[in-house]
């Protein structure tokens, strides 16, 4: 979170100097800016000031991080509670004896301190972001732009606390937490684009932080809605805290209702659940929608404004570079190719390290030890993991394209449908690379998949942004996984990364199958 956060201000600021460096150029890309923001205001606020470094800073480089600090809490704080209670670790603590209140004021309080790190890094990289632009925040309008972050985290790890009170498990607990986090940030997005709803929008957390923008020339700090955000997170984590000492261990604070059942000793009729990958896909279905859905949706807003992007893209000078480097004349096309499928190249990504979380806790929780007590070889389960990812990125990306199909022509836009269908594959492609370093890492360290995934991802994004500005050599940038994957739509094939991918895919599920035999399970 550190790294990510120093990163995102930072190269924005540095990309923001590259793209418009004279005066006239910022003035243009400013007035551009202002007539775009309506068009994504469903996605963030609305601009302030880009003809400046330090206003483009804030709507670029920090008005997003609110969403990952808040997915960050919400994922922290399911883990400190129903992880360790799926491990078996709070019948430990419990019989130290250590009262539950204070073992869960200690998880909230380790959060804080963590949280308050990471957005004094994310503080440093956006005074550096703003050097690196020609410009300068200071210091205590920078302290006043971080606190609101740090709140927001804060209330999203006690509505993640709550969660973990209410469902019985850690996916339920981050679906239901989700699904309040998404309301909420609706919400803040529906109050940008209707003013009537602005005084509802007082209870987002997304809302109340967006309202502070001090280090935008003439912002301001919103000194009582950064107040609520701090007063809303204690009262949440003293609800969570009263509702964890009121239920029972492994049990939600729900009364369940109990009903009378008869035991079933016959096996599922449903022809699905007999086989192979078809199973794994049934038993996600309502997960894969959830992923099939969001990237449909994407696509379509994304697409539909591609005509007006690109039109202030080839208003700039330095973005009309970028434009022809990326093999095309068209700047709404190299909003699709470049903008979209970059983030579609993220939703793959973040698809495959689901996959993988869900991978290794089949081995923690004892769904592996009885696949292959079927008897079912232990290969043929990595085997299964593999074909499994493939098709539901597949259907992630396919469906996410054919939306790009039926809206890019509306927009102007003229796509190539076999480069369309390349970029397609390539996508699949890619998540199977993800998951091939993931199922090598579970191979042998089950518990540290993810998180070595995250750092892959991450480092991988910001790879090829960095590397020109610090002057790499050109082979660095293939140690990104999203570089490999190139700019099938606009350039076609980057074969050297092709080749590489494959190679991926093929040690990394080999050497998982090879591993998956030797090793103990659960370990």
């Amino acid at each position: 979170m550190g790294l990510l956060g120093f990163l995102s201000p930072y190269t924005t600021g540095v990309s923001y100097l590259a793209a418009v460096g004279t005066a006239a150029a910022r003035a243009s890309f400013g007035r551009q800016t202002l007539a775009l923001g309506p068009q994504l205001a469903y996605l963030i606020p609305l601009p302030l000031r880009p003809d400046t470094v330090d206003g483009y800073l804030w709507w670029k480089g920090l008005t997003w991080m609110t969403l990952v600090f808040a997915a960050w809490g919400l994922a922290a704080a399911t883990g400190a509670i129903r992880n360790e209670e799926e491990r078996g670790l709070i019948e430990v603590w419990l019989a130290s004896p250590v009262g539950r209140t204070r073992l869960l004021l200690s998880r909230a309080a380790a959060f804080t301190l963590a949280a308050g790190a990471a957005v004094v890094i994310t503080g440093l990289g956006t005074a550096a972001g703003a050097a690196a632009g020609k410009g300068a925040i200071p210091t205590g309008e920078l302290v006043e732009q971080m606190l609101p972050l740090l709140g927001v985290a804060l209330v999203c790890f006690g509505v993640g606390l709550l969660s973990a009170q209410l469902a019985t498990t850690r996916r339920g607990a981050i679906a239901l937490g989700g699904a309040v986090l998404l309301g909420l940030y609706a919400l803040d997005a529906l109050a940008r684009v209707n003013p009537g709803l602005d005084g509802v929008a007082y209870v987002s957390p997304f809302h109340l932080a967006d309202l502070t923008t001090a280090i935008v020339p003439g912002g301001r700090f919103a000194g009582l809605p950064t107040m609520a955000l701090y007063l809303v997170a204690i009262a949440l984590v003293g609800l969570g805290a009263a509702a964890f000492r009121e239920r029972d261990l492994g049990a939600s604070l729900l009364p369940q209702r109990v009903a009378s059942t008869s035991a079933g000793r016959s096996p599922s009729a449903n022809p699905l659940l007999q086989l192979p990958v078809l199973r794994s896909l049934w038993q996600q279905r309502v997960g894969l929608i959830g992923w099939v859905v969001g990237t449909m949706v994407g696509a379509a807003l994304i697409v539909s404004l591609a005509r007006g992007t690109g039109r202030m893209l080839g208003s700039i000078s330095g973005f009309t570079r970028l434009v022809q480097a990326a093999g095309t004349s068209d700047p709404a096309t190299a909003v699709v190719g470049s903008i979209w499928l970059s983030i579609a190249a993220l939703i793959v990504a973040a698809y495959a390290i689901n996959q993988t979380a869900h991978w290794a806790a089949d081995d923690a929780e004892g769904r592996l030890e009885m696949q292959i007590a079927q008897p079912l070889p232990r290969w043929a389960v990595v085997g299964e993991r593999c074909v499994t990812l493939a098709v539901g990125a597949l259907l992630v990306t396919a469906l996410g394209s054919l939306v790009t199909a039926a809206v890019a022509p509306g927009q102007g836009v003229h796509l190539d449908p076999g480069r369309l269908l390349l970029a397609t594959a390539l996508l699949s492609l890619l998540a199977l690379t993800f998951g091939a370093v993931g199922a090598l890492v579970i191979s042998r360290l089950p518990r540290a998949a993810v998180p070595v995934l995250g750092v892959v991802a991450v480092a991988g994004f910001y790879l090829p942004l960095l590397a020109p500005l610090l002057r790499w050599p050109s082979w660095a940038l293939d140690l990104s996984l999203f570089h490999l994957y190139g700019a099938p739509l606009t350039t076609g094939v980057y074969w050297n990364g092709l080749w590489v991918m494959l190679a991926v895919v093929i040690l990394g599920f080999g050497g998982a199958m090879v591993e998956m035999r030797v090793r103990e399970v659960g370990r």
